[in-house]
């Protein structure tokens, strides 16, 4: 994982500065990459420069600095991980392969297969020396953030930036195909800009059933504000291959119906299933095998011989820009509990989604090795009672035994006593204040969420902040009550499930209003308009501690097997909440032992680490945040 970062400027214009020194983004940029840092300066003509800086997260292969450069003058910053698609030896690392296969394409064909090879995560910005191209885009998920400023003037600068930087407007770059900014032809000072997108087969503009090739709504797409000196064209002759797969519209027929429960428990009902149905059984044993493997893919190559100590101390680049509570402050190093030296952590409420992610990392990690659960949970302040006796300025409030007991701290540990006894689990109680909330949303999450800006962007936006940085109280194990910060650079993250596997209660509507068909429209849209959601969001938050965020269930292989199945081996939506949706992994997590943990309802996590408690109650998670805009 990298912070990486584009700029097209003049340099006779004083706006846009030569370099990144001194910007406030600096310290957002380096946060993401705090092994290796370089920049490149490319002169263009005695006018206008690119300038191209890295900021390296270093997790596989030699450490290679950022922007990678040969002696032709090309140069890559590549912020992903390739995990298929391109032969990655495992003591090779994917950015010197991806560079090394990059160079060697002659024509816009061969480049752009090299790219939609790619299987993992990916943003990236590629700079061809001898043409005078910029190449630059994020996988077809969105699953890695990269934001953009197109110049609305000729002395504007052009921008591309995994974090906002300057004072700039920024958008994120849709996950549509490959952009090219062809600088040969003219003088940037004189004449428009030309960008050209490659899209992929059959892409849709997010959220729309638009398609990407129509010319009308190119504008309006890219970019909702007026500009005269960028000339955006679409190649229409040339598409790229996406890993989003066709889904399965097959609908049951007419005499379909859900096995009825017979006042069963739910435990009891997944169990009959598996018992009775060989096809749901074998589904269910299929799909765990996909879902190792991806989690596999994303933990068994990461360096064992040491740690950095970045990675010893996470937060160390906050000591001047975040105050801690005393709790959780990180100048108190010498206190903090290092038991054992993970390398994976995951981001766990004990819902079903992290549950089953947790259950085969362990089959996965060594077995010495312990693995981190972070559990956010956000401080329960006393209410006063509907009838509140009034003694002088002060109430009778209602007492709480324990702020910190919310519902994915109890389903935590519910979650947690059905894993492997023999595993290290170090079970981190991450214990938010809400003076800490407030600080941090300021100086940190503000700037992180942007250019997202909603209450919903708010709520997680800050709990997965605290939960990724990992500091907090060590629930469990000789040492429980300790001070603990994790070590781990890797975080797994459930992201990508419920889209599939109906797991909204929006799907539940859509069901009831047009049964199947209409669930399979909504769970198609879903996929669709994934990438504009909130992976490049939470990419921008979880790497602002020097770690990466990576999603099994957006695993190319197991998105492509998803897609596959017949809507219901995935849900039946005509069984109770906590059963019918995401059918297909409550059955899975229930053959693997997770037996109660397979039967909990979902549970957004601004819900069950009830941030969304201490604000405003009256908000829509939809209507813009007066906190992260600082109006």
């Amino acid at each position: 994982m990298c912070g990486i970062c584009c700029i097209l400027y003049s340099g006779k214009n004083e706006n846009n500065p030569k370099c990144l020194e001194g910007s406030s983004g600096l310290c957002f940029l380096g946060a993401r990459g705090p092994d290796l840092q370089t920049n490149r300066t490319i002169e263009l003509n005695n006018d206008f420069h690119l300038q191209l800086a890295g900021y390296v997260l270093h997790l596989r292969g030699q450490p290679t600095p950022q922007p990678l450069t040969n002696k032709d003058g090309d140069s890559l910053l590549w912020n992903g991980e390739i995990f298929g698609g391109i032969e990655v030896k495992e003591e090779e690392n994917d950015t010197q392969v991806l560079f090394s296969r990059l160079t060697e394409s002659v024509t816009n064909t061969q480049l752009l297969h090299v790219v939609e090879q790619i299987e993992g995560p990916w943003a990236f910005i590629y700079w061809q020396s001898k043409k005078k191209k910029l190449w630059f885009g994020r996988d077809r998920f969105g699953r890695r953030s990269l934001l953009w400023h197109l110049p609305a003037t000729t002395t504007d600068a052009f921008m591309l930036t995994s974090v906002t930087i300057l004072s700039h407007e920024f958008y994120e770059l849709p996950s549509i195909g490959v952009f090219c900014l062809d600088l040969s032809e003219n003088d940037p000072k004189d004449s428009n800009l030309n960008l050209e997108l490659f899209p992929w087969k059959d892409a849709k503009w997010p959220g729309t059933n638009d398609c990407v090739d129509n010319d009308n709504i190119l504008q309006s797409n890219i970019y909702p504000v007026d500009y005269s000196n960028i000339q955006i064209s679409i190649d229409k002759t040339t598409k790229i291959n996406s890993w989003i797969p066709s889904l399965n519209m097959e609908i049951p027929s007419d005499d379909f119906k859900s096995v009825d429960l017979n006042n069963m428990t739910s435990k009891e009902y997944l169990h009959s299933l598996l018992q009775n149905s060989e096809l749901l059984k074998k589904s269910a044993e299929q799909f765990v095998d996909i879902l190792e493997k991806a989690v596999k893919k994303r933990i068994f190559n990461l360096p064992r011989e040491s740690v950095s100590h970045h990675a010893q101390n996470p937060c160390s680049h906050l000591k001047e820009n975040v105050p801690m509570n005393k709790d959780a402050s990180c100048e108190r190093e010498s206190s903090i509990l290092e038991c054992g030296k993970a390398k994976v952590a995951i981001l766990f409420s004990g819902g079903i989604d992290s549950a089953i992610i947790t259950a085969l990392a362990d089959r996965c990690v060594p077995v010495n090795e312990p693995i981190d659960l972070l559990n956010v949970a956000f401080e329960q302040l006393p209410k006063a009672q509907p009838n509140t006796v009034k003694r002088g300025k002060q109430s009778v409030q209602a007492e709480v035994k324990d702020k910190f007991s919310v519902p994915d701290r109890l389903t935590g540990y519910t979650a947690l006593a059905e894993l492997n006894p023999n595993r290290c689990w170090n079970f981190v109680e991450i214990n938010v204040t809400q003076e800490e909330l407030k600080d941090v949303r300021s100086r940190r999450v503000r700037h992180l969420v942007y250019p997202s800006c909603t209450v919903l962007d708010d709520s997680i936006g800050c709990a997965i902040w605290f939960a990724a940085r990992g500091q907090g109280i060590m629930g469990n194990g000789k040492n429980k009550g300790e001070r603990f910060s994790s070590t781990a650079r890797v975080i797994l993250c459930g992201m990508g499930a419920d889209e599939q596997l109906a797991g909204y209660s929006r799907h539940r509507s859509r069901y009831s209003e047009g049964k199947w068909d209409g669930l399979l429209q909504e769970i198609k849209m879903e996929m669709q308009r994934i990438s504009a959601r909130n992976l490049g969001r939470d990419d921008r938050i979880i790497g602002d501690h020097g770690k990466e965020a990576r999603f099994p269930f957006l695993d190319e292989k197991v998105v492509q097997h998803l897609s596959s199945l017949p809507i219901h081996i995935k849900a039946q939506l005509d069984l109770p909440r906590g059963l019918g949706e995401k059918l297909l992994l409550r059955l899975s997590a229930y053959s693997i032992g997770l037996l109660n943990t397979s039967c909990f309802p979902k549970r957004a996590i601004q819900f069950g680490s009830r941030i969304a408690k201490l604000e405003n109650n009256k908000e829509k998670a939809s209507e813009k945040c007066e906190r992260l805009t600082g109006e």
